[in-house]
């Protein structure tokens, strides 16, 4: 299980670790770009516990470096399955 509070992680490793966190703690504790805002921390596909009903507000308060008018065009045209990861049964049935 990732540290978030005590160690900074890689695009990569966050996103292979995207169910097993939650979104609102990558976004407190990771620095993280514009597309990673869009197509995971924004994306309700990955939104799976209460804490993490997470709006652009939201982004922009604990991400500052993130513009909210690259974020929202970059929102207008993501399709929610170009980058996405396993869904959590697939991915809870390779970690047992």
């Amino acid at each position: 299980m990732l540290d978030l509070y005590n160690n900074k992680y890689d695009r990569t490793t966050l996103k292979a670790n995207i169910y097993s966190v939650k979104l609102i703690d990558i976004l407190k504790t990771q620095t993280i770009d514009v597309s990673f805002a869009a197509k995971y921390i924004l994306n309700k596909k990955y939104q799976l516990h209460t804490d993490d009903n997470i709006s652009i507000p939201i982004v922009l308060i604990y991400q500052p470096h993130i513009n909210k008018n690259e974020l929202i065009e970059l929102l207008k045209h993501y399709d929610t399955d170009d980058d996405s990861v396993d869904d959590f049964e697939t991915v809870s049935e390779k970690n047992f």
